[in-house]
């Protein structure tokens, strides 16, 4: 599998490596599933991420803007306040 698309990605800068992007579930707040979302929803690769999570068998992270690892949680909307985060400064 081709993955260089992966060096576009938003979780992959500086300031959002942070974020649990691959933790385990009870590790994970829902405060942080919403700011992640919100990251993916802004990422310019989101597309090709998302493509790559339905052609492989992805079961845990957070990948194309859902929880992987809890597959069965409701959509949450995104909270207010957030909808510059992953857009470039």
């Amino acid at each position: 599998m081709n993955t260089s698309w992966m060096l576009g990605a938003a979780c992959a800068r500086d300031e959002l490596r942070d974020l649990p992007w691959v933790a385990e579930p009870e590790d994970v707040t829902v405060w942080d599933r919403h700011l992640m979302a919100k990251v993916c929803a802004a990422c310019p690769v989101l597309e090709a991420c998302a493509v790559a999570v339905a052609t492989t068998p992805t079961t845990a992270g957070f990948w194309a803007g859902h929880d992987r690892t809890v597959p069965d949680l409701p959509e949450q909307p995104a909270l207010p306040g957030l909808e510059s985060v992953g857009r470039a400064a």
